[in-house]
C-alpha cells in the first residue's frame, strides 16, 4: 500500500500536457532537497533512492508517493517537495483519504494518520 499525494487547481482543470519549464524548476528543487534521486526525464519522474519518495507529473497531473507508509524522517522532506510543486504550478496539494487539501504542517499530520488508520486495518 503506497501513500500518495495529489495536486488539484482550485479555480481552473489542469492541463493535460506537461509543461516542461515547469518540470524543470521542480526537478531541480527536489533534487536539492532528496539529494541523491533517479530521474526519467522522459516520463516526468523524480524518485529519492533511498526512501522511493516519487515526484511525477503525468500528462499534466502531478503526484507525490511513497512505497509505504510515511516516516518521521520522510515527513519534512515529502512536506517540502508538495511545497515545490505547489509553488512552481501554482496547484494545491490534496489528500483523496481526506477529501481536503494540505496547506498546514498539521494537515500533513492528519494526513499522515489516516493513511496509517487504513494501512493498519486487516487486508490492507
Amino acid at each position: 500500500m503506497s501513500y500518495a499525494i495529489s495536486f488539484l487547481p482550485l479555480e481552473e482543470r489542469a492541463p493535460e500536457t506537461v509543461d516542461y519549464a515547469i518540470w524543470s524548476t521542480v526537478a531541480v528543487a527536489v533534487r536539492d532537497v532528496l539529494g541523491v534521486v533517479s530521474e526519467d526525464l522522459l516520463n516526468c519522474e523524480v524518485t529519492q533512492l533511498s526512501t522511493g519518495l516519487m515526484v511525477t507529473c503525468h500528462l499534466g497531473r502531478w503526484s507525490v508517493t511513497l512505497p509505504g507508509p510515511p516516516t518521521d524522517q520522510i515527513t519534512t522532506s515529502l512536506r517540502e517537495v508538495a511545497e515545490i510543486v505547489e509553488r512552481a504550478t501554482g496547484l494545491t496539494a490534496y489528500d483523496p483519504r481526506l477529501g481536503t487539501t494540505l496547506s498546514e504542517p498539521g494537515d500533513y499530520a492528519r494526513s499522515i494518520e489516516a493513511f496509517d488508520a487504513v494501512a493498519a486495518q486487516p487486508g490492507a
